[in-house]
């Protein structure tokens, strides 16, 4: 069997269960809707999975999500790195001799 490529969620599945609930209570209120619910169930439960990964869709949203996420965070990769290239040459200029006591602190 082919490995999937996603899983639902905690949210999604939270919410399909409740659309499974729901049937009862559509079926004694909403008579004329039924068919058109259990419609919608089937094809979350079975079709929107391999529409999903055959058309690509999942694969773009991926895509965009993780662009989206390293550009965000970018300016911190960026900044996280310079601090520790100054720490690691400050070590190493550090041991050639003793600060002057007129520099300010952490020089």
């Amino acid at each position: 069997m082919a490995e999937r490529k996603f899983e639902y969620g905690p949210i999604a599945r939270g919410i399909y269960i409740a659309l499974l609930w729901l049937v009862i209570l559509t079926a004694v209120a909403f008579p004329e809707l039924l068919l058109w619910h259990l419609l919608l169930i089937l094809f979350l439960g079975l079709g929107l999975r391999p529409l999903l990964e055959k058309t690509g869709l999942y694969a773009l949203y991926a895509h965009v999500a993780v662009s989206f996420v390293e550009r965000r965070n970018r300016k911190f990769v960026e900044t996280r790195r310079r601090e520790i290239e100054r720490k690691r040459r400050r070590e190493m200029y550090r041991r050639f001799g003793h600060d002057d006591p007129r520099l300010p602190k952490n020089w």
